[in-house]
């Protein structure tokens, strides 16, 4: 039995897209997040899992990190994967703060048959047919992703258009 994967990234040439807030109640959020995720991407609630949630109410800021990832399927073949992560801190005074929240979204097609027949069958109904719509999956899958993160950003105030990537500092 043969196996073919190929993985698009759908916001090429970059893996992921961040958006930074700083401002009154940045753990906010992580409920936005949570409540529309399933309706935002009509999913059942096998393709979504909010696979962490840390918080240390400890110290001042309060600090918390968490982590999702949606399964959205497109056909037999593709398959949209959103990875989500939110890192912030508030203050336990003020409510003040900020976060920041990663998305790197994919397309994975994955075709499985005779090894012999798979290579050659796959090149032809590719080229005929299917590199079309995976363009229109890998479109889709960006549109989802851009505005997933404005509806973030209408939610917190914060204008719409592309986040800059993070700054690295350079040793």
């Amino acid at each position: 039995m043969g196996k073919l994967e190929i993985r698009d990234l759908c916001i090429a040439p970059d893996e992921k897209i961040y958006l930074r807030y700083e401002g009154k109640d940045p753990w906010d959020v992580v409920g936005k997040i949570t409540s529309s995720i399933r309706p935002f991407f009509h999913v059942s609630a096998s393709g979504t899992n909010n696979t962490r949630i840390n918080w240390d109410i400890s110290g001042d800021p309060i600090t918390f990190f968490a982590q999702w990832w949606v399964k959205k399927v497109f056909s037999r073949f593709s398959v949209m994967r959103l990875f989500l992560k939110v890192q912030g801190e508030q203050k336990k005074t003020t409510g003040m703060g900020k976060f920041s929240m990663q998305l790197r979204p994919r397309l994975e097609t994955n075709v499985q048959g005779f090894s012999l027949l798979l290579k050659p069958l796959w090149y032809m109904y590719s080229f005929l047919f299917y590199n079309r719509v995976r363009r229109k999956y890998v479109e889709k899958c960006r549109e989802y992703t851009e505005s997933f993160r404005n509806e973030i950003k209408e939610h917190f105030s914060l204008e719409p258009g592309l986040s800059p990537a993070p700054r690295t500092a350079v040793r």
